[in-house]
């Protein structure tokens, strides 16, 4: 008798083996494409700061860029405003007013010309920071709702593997019943 027993305890459990084996092998599955969705939205936010940052050096050797044209128009403006006073001194036809407007018409077509750049500059900026905010916001909100159908899903998981090891005994037994019959 005691043998017949242990060849049923045996049986048990390799059945038992058999089904936490399987379990097991899809819970590791379900880790790893966790793991691996994790990875995805880690890479895709790194790669939303890297073009951010790669567009804020562009920006910023656009401003230099525009900087430097501002300073040779500026010098420009000077050299011409200069040639025409020398002119205009040399026909004794100088006025003041003259000068002092070309000056303010100058400085003035600087601004007009610097306003639309730097506004849509501060624009795109404004946007890129909107946008990895965003993103930011949008990667945690999908982990925290993830994070709480994990949970459930886990619970699942558990209850299926106690109800396939249920199942598996009840047709060893069922099998055992048969088998003792005949």
């Amino acid at each position: 008798m005691s043998t017949t027993k242990k060849v049923e305890q045996e049986a048990a459990l390799d059945s038992n083996r058999f089904v936490d084996t399987l379990w097991n092998q899809y819970e590791q599955s379900l880790n790893r494409s966790r793991k691996m969705r994790e990875r995805r939205e880690e890479a895709y936010l790194n790669a939303v700061k890297e073009v951010v940052k790669f567009n804020q050096e562009f920006r910023g050797s656009l401003a230099s860029l525009f900087q430097t044209s501002r300073q040779t128009s500026s010098e420009l403006v000077k050299g011409v405003s200069s040639s025409l006073v020398k002119r205009v001194e040399e026909t004794q036809a100088v006025r003041p007013e003259l000068k002092d407007q070309f000056g303010e018409v100058t400085e003035r077509i600087e601004q007009l010309t610097m306003a639309p750049l730097a506004a849509g500059l501060d624009l795109l900026q404004r946007f890129e920071e909107n946008f990895v905010e965003g993103s930011e916001n949008y990667v945690n909100y999908t982990r925290e709702r993830r994070n709480g159908w994990e949970k459930v899903s886990d619970e699942y998981v558990k209850a299926a593997r106690n109800s396939h090891k249920k199942l598996a005994r009840r047709l060893e037994e069922s099998g055992k019943v048969l088998v003792s019959t005949n």
